[in-house]
């Protein structure tokens, strides 16, 4: 009986160590993997105990006593590896190398963030339980703010947590360019009492997604954007090059509900309206319209105005209150640079933005196909602050004469940079102890075509169409660069140059090694 005690000990290890396995692997100390631990503990004891007089003799003795120093070299050295490991669990640092920082989170992101004030749960269901490209993304958002908890669930195996969730959209899927095997699931978002559903059929899920869906639960209210209809203007519902679908698209997916308008009919601007666009107007709207807009900034409200080159409207009855100047002409930009995208010099080039919210942090390039001159007026009426978001570049100028067989700078000719776009500000009741402050905003593009369905996703258009709105709606915390899609910098190679690759991997650089060996052999030979 006491020889069996003696070995006790030894199966408690055993069992302390498939503890600390199972929860390595489940990461949760439940009731198997608990009771397993206390059961080792248990057992390493007694045998402790029945071994008591043997290793207290044994200490004496000089074996036992190096034996005993690496013991405990080795107790600490595990002791200062775990706490390293806890550590760099409770404080991760993450380095992306990659030419795109493509393991890196945009600033978009990272900027919603920071503003969590409670904790988002995430619940993915996904076949399997687990999808590796999916964790890597969720481990990203955790790193940033550890208000973020994910985890993943197989529906098959758990399919009563699948049925309280609603879960149908999940399986797998195969890549038809790489004919590798993916993954698609559901992703439940939960913040306080709100819920969120990001539902992928074959498709990945992406960050766009995740960071749309987390900005979704954090507001508490649904702001609307109307696009103004009547006089040929942009149309959000149009699904062609010239349509705006993509940006209605986009605008959904930030939380904004989006809807058309027509002033003439409805006869005011309506009281849910958060921002209006005016995008591209062919013809003049009536002069009541424009008063239905100039009281919706009186109470507050943000107007995107996108008027194109002529004939279309400059509205300089409307902006003249507010001290902006439309210029008729078509900006000409001759320095090539719009060669890069393959371009002419009617689609100035921008890479350089002044100071101001909307372009706080921007530095993707953005171009303004047909565009005209928009800037500040002499004379700023009191009250009103005017600012240019972007200029055109110094070697342009805004022709006037569109007749011309051949354009040329001309002295009537308005020599560039140029602004392209301002921003400006009215400030309609200032802040009290009892009311917040109240502005009218209000900002003017010259072109509407830098925000069409065949530019929208093209260099960094649509993010600043996206941060225009989000400064009109004074949603500022969600003036960032978006998150963007994966480049795929896969390498394709021709039957030839795989030839050559396999040539060179699979023979010529294994036998330079052997010629370098039997050489090496030979010559020591010799000696």
């Amino acid at each position: 009986m006491k020889k069996t005690l003696q070995k006790l000990d030894i199966l408690g290890l055993v069992l302390l160590v498939a503890a600390v396995i199972w929860y390595s692997v489940s990461n949760t100390w439940g009731k198997g993997n608990l009771g397993l631990a206390i059961a080792g503990a248990t057992l390493f004891a007694v045998g402790i105990g029945a071994n008591y007089r043997q290793i207290m003799a044994s200490l004496g003795k000089r074996s036992s006593k190096y034996a005993t120093n690496y013991v405990v070299s080795l107790l600490l050295v595990i002791a200062i590896a775990a706490g390293l490991n806890f550590i760099g669990q409770r404080h991760v640092k993450r380095f992306d190398t990659t030419g795109n920082r493509q393991f890196s989170l945009a600033p978009q992101t990272l900027q919603v963030l920071e503003h969590l004030k409670g904790d988002v749960d995430v619940k993915a269901f996904f076949p399997g339980g687990d999808y590796s490209p999916l964790r890597d993304l969720l481990i990203q958002y955790r790193t940033a703010n550890r208000r973020v908890h994910y985890e993943f669930i197989d529906p098959d195996r758990r399919p009563d947590v699948a049925k309280k969730y609603d879960i149908s959209v999940y399986g797998a899927f195969r890549d038809p360019m790489t004919g590798t095997q993916l993954k698609f699931g559901t992703l439940v978002l939960s913040y306080g009492d709100r819920r969120e559903k990001i539902e992928k059929r074959y498709e990945e899920v992406q960050e766009q997604d995740l960071t749309n869906a987390i900005i979704k639960l954090g507001r508490s209210e649904t702001k609307k954007v109307y696009f103004v209809q009547g006089h040929g203007e942009k149309d959000p519902s149009d699904t062609g090059q010239s349509g705006y679908s993509q940006a209605r698209k986009a605008l959904e997916e930030q939380g904004y509900q989006v809807a058309p308008l027509n002033l003439a009919t409805e006869g005011r601007v309506p009281a849910d309206a958060g921002v209006l666009v005016i995008a591209g107007a062919r013809t003049a709207p009536f002069d009541q319209e424009m008063q239905f807009v100039a009281d919706f900034l009186q109470t507050g409200g943000g107007v995107l105005l996108m008027t194109d080159p002529v004939p279309a409207p400059s509205y300089a009855l409307f902006l003249e209150p507010w001290g902006i100047q439309v210029d008729d002409n078509v900006v000409l930009d001759v320095s090539g640079a719009g060669r890069l995208m393959g371009a002419g010099p009617s689609i100035p080039l921008v890479v350089e933005y002044e100071d101001h919210p909307i372009t706080e942090r921007f530095n993707a390039m953005t171009f303004f196909p047909l565009t005209r001159s928009v800037r500040p007026a002499e004379e700023t009426p009191e009250g009103v602050t005017v600012a240019p978001l972007f200029q055109s570049n110094p070697n342009s100028w805004g022709e006037t004469d569109m007749n011309k067989p051949e354009a040329t700078f001309d002295p009537e000719d308005l020599q560039g940079p140029l602004p392209l776009a301002v921003a400006a500000t009215r400030e309609l009741r200032a802040g009290t102890d009892d009311a917040a402050e109240l502005t009218a905003r209000l900002v003017v593009v010259g072109t509407s075509n830098f925000a069409i369905d065949a530019y929208f996703a093209n260099q960094g258009n649509g993010n600043l169409f996206l941060n225009m709105v989000s400064w009109l709606a004074q949603d500022e915390d969600l003036i960032s660069i978006r998150p963007k899609q994966a480049e795929d910098r896969r390498i394709l190679l021709s039957q030839s140059q795989l030839s050559a690759v396999r040539l060179v991997s699979m023979f010529l650089i294994p036998g330079a090694a052997l010629v370098a060996g039997v050489l090496v052999y030979l010559n020591r030979r010799r000696k």
